[in-house]
């Protein structure tokens, strides 16, 4: 049977056949070997990443993803200006061993980490040691389904790749899609970005999750956090639904519907720098 990162794997390169403004680069590989893709749309000087998937159950955001990039494309036919004046980037599955594996029932539905256990999204240099001892005096100091940081930053394959291709592509700003809340966070730190404040105006006028502060005992170590603290740019992390992770198929026209203004705002608010 071909699994979810197989499934997605075609369906990016069909996007390249598709679009001819669409490349895709491999930018690493997971700790089993599989590739990790990023999309490139666009020659503009305006550098925008979008990233999903970082946690295993919460491969939903993959294919929301991939809706907004295909819808995205299509409106770049009709609206070519788009591409001149921005490059979009999209890293649509971040975690695919993990994926597979909790699509498969391979691991429990709550597993969030890569195939060695480590939860991705803790394991960027953003106070990365605050973040370890939080998360072990909640429990997670071992890997295992959640939480668990790693031996150090940077040491899996995945964030790695991640990490290294945002200081390639030198992103003005990013977006990273994860389940569920309903809900945004945009800060980190005593941090203010140029231009974060208008784009926050901006979301808040267009969609409906407000946004809320992450708790102390749960920040650090996430790649909204590194990408903040590095560049002192605008990082948004959009908690996509509501319920219980992974969040059902069924659920995602309504979620779609909610997001999709969101993530169209970098395009259209003049201040990203």
């Amino acid at each position: 049977m071909i699994s979810f990162s197989e499934k997605i794997t075609r369906r990016i390169w069909t996007l390249t056949r598709r679009f001819p403004f669409v490349t895709c680069e491999v930018i690493g590989t997971s700790r089993k070997g599989a590739s990790l893709h990023a999309l490139r749309i666009g020659y503009g000087a305006q550098s925008i990443g979008y990233n999903a998937a970082h946690h295993a159950n919460e491969w939903i955001t993959t294919l929301l993803l991939l809706r907004f990039i295909r819808e995205y494309c299509a409106t770049c036919i009709h609206t070519p200006e788009l591409l001149e004046t921005f490059t979009c980037y999209a890293i649509p599955l971040v975690n695919p061993d993990g994926a597979d594996a909790v699509i498969q029932k391979k691991s429990p539905p709550d597993w969030k980490a890569n195939a060695c256990g480590i939860d991705l999204n803790a394991n960027y240099p953003a106070s990365w040691q605050i973040g370890r001892d939080n998360k072990a005096a909640q429990g997670y100091d071992q890997p295992g389904a959640r939480g668990y940081p790693g031996i150090a930053p940077l040491c899996e394959p995945e964030s790695t790749a991640l990490a290294a291709y945002t200081q390639l592509r030198n992103f003005d700003l990013t977006i990273s899609l994860h389940t569920q809340g309903e809900e945004i966070y945009h800060q980190y730190r005593h941090y203010n970005p140029p231009g974060a404040q208008t784009l926050i105006a901006e979301m808040t006028r267009v969609g409906r999750y407000p946004f809320v502060e992450v708790p102390e005992d749960a920040s650090h170590g996430g790649y909204r956090d590194w990408f903040i603290e590095h560049f002192n740019r605008p990082g948004f992390t959009i908690e996509c639904g509501l319920g219980e992770n992974p969040l059902p198929p069924k659920d995602f026209t309504n979620i779609y519907k909610d997001i999709a203004p969101l993530l169209w705002v970098p395009f259209t608010t003049p201040t990203v720098h």
